[in-house]
């Protein structure tokens, strides 16, 4: 490994390449999702500028807030959550994912807030040991249980996901077990690895997961056209339950900054 080559400078070169930003572009709190249509949403919102890299982003200065789809997969969220740990103005990262519903009481359209994800996956483990537990910044969850609730008066979900790089697991019957008697709530591809890494690398995050279907109900398992519908129906309040987060989020850091100012005087 050449001596010049720094892993600060490492993570920030490679967030310039996959996003096409320059590093002074990124805001301080930051939105991580798996699908351009939110980029698309938050840009209408914002009025920002989309940057199409290897990864898609938009920044909103005025709301100090930058959208930042990664793909899909535990290795692609490994990346960004570790390149984003070095951003040096970094405040908030919070990822806004669709999951499949497993718990029956469950069904498309509801928020959940994860409090921990079982790791099958296989990025972690270069974090966190395999019996470290993959939990959020529980002061940013309570956060998004309230934003959901008043913005879009409903009660959230919460409980333990289940984060696989296994990707046809809904045909198999031995996997499809080991979920049930685990009582998993849900699953997905990446939120067990971005806790991890966060965790690993001191980084505040948190999550509100949406159920785009029920892979183990009978016509569950998403479809082109259901996943189309998903997107037609939710998007844009998934988006808004993020965008309100954060700004709560700002909104409380500023007042803490203000208390220990006039603590000061």
């Amino acid at each position: 490994m050449s001596k010049f080559l720094r892993p600060d400078s490492y993570a920030r070169s490679t967030l310039e390449r996959y996003t096409g930003s320059a590093i002074e572009d990124f805001c301080s709190n930051i939105l991580l999702v798996n699908f351009k249509r939110y980029i698309d949403q938050f840009a209408l919102i914002t009025s920002a500028s989309i940057t199409q890299g290897y990864w898609t982003v938009a920044h909103d200065r005025e709301r100090d807030i930058s959208i930042i789809d990664f793909g899909v997969g535990s290795p692609s969220a490994g990346i960004i959550v570790h390149c984003l740990s070095f951003l040096d103005k970094l405040k908030s990262v919070l990822m806004l994912g669709m999951c499949g519903g497993i718990d029956d009481e469950l069904k498309i359209g509801d928020f959940l807030i994860p409090t921990a994800s079982v790791r099958d996956e296989g990025t972690s483990i270069h974090y966190l040991p395999k019996d470290v537990p993959a939990q959020p910044s529980f002061w940013i969850n309570r956060i998004c249980e309230e934003i959901v609730q008043k913005e879009l008066n409903i009660i959230p979900k919460s409980g333990i996901m289940l984060t696989t790089d296994y990707r046809m697991w809904e045909f198999d019957a031995e996997f499809i077990d080991y979920i049930l008697k685990h009582r998993i709530l849900a699953i997905d591809m990446e939120i067990a690895t971005v806790f991890s890494v966060a965790y690993a690398l001191n980084v505040p995050i948190g999550a509100i997961m949406l159920i785009s279907d029920m892979p183990l109900k009978k016509g569950g398992i998403k479809s082109k056209e259901s996943a189309n519908t998903v997107f037609e129906t939710f998007t844009k309040n998934h988006l808004h339950a993020g965008i309100k987060t954060i700004e709560e989020i700002i909104r409380r850091d500023n007042l803490h900054k203000s208390h220990r100012l006039k603590s000061e005087w």
